[in-house]
């Protein structure tokens, strides 16, 4: 008798043990993210853009130019900076670009860029 209540005890624990490692592993499915499927919509290289430059202290300081950027993987890493007043040159940290070619960048020195991409 004191056999036959371990063994159906045993049985009953290994069951709920099963239900229970079942019911995990259905709710970490449920809650499994995925990756989306869009990808960049602009290969790594230098674009045409128009670039809208502005200074937080001087909000009246504005200045509009066109320029190339580099883009790699679907941020700007860099901005040519050849003919521009050299107040507007400040360093940032790379920025996404939306599928639109448009970005806005918070750089150094209270400096914003609004980038616009000249696409073909």
């Amino acid at each position: 008798m004191y056999l036959s209540n371990y063994l159906l005890t045993g049985i009953c624990v290994l069951f709920f043990m099963g239900v229970c490692v079942e019911a995990s592993a259905q709710t970490k499915k449920a809650i499994e993210y995925k990756t989306p499927n869009f990808g960049c919509t602009f290969e790594d290289g230098p674009f045409q853009a128009k670039i809208i430059a502005t200074q937080s202290r001087l909000p009246k300081n504005k200045i509009d130019f066109l320029t190339s950027v580099d883009i790699q993987g679907c941020q700007v890493i860099h901005i040519i900076f050849d003919k521009v007043a050299k107040g507007f040159e400040a360093a940032f940290k790379p920025t996404d670009i939306d599928d639109s070619g448009n970005a806005i960048i918070q750089a150094d020195r209270g400096i914003s860029y609004e980038i616009h991409l000249i696409l073909p």
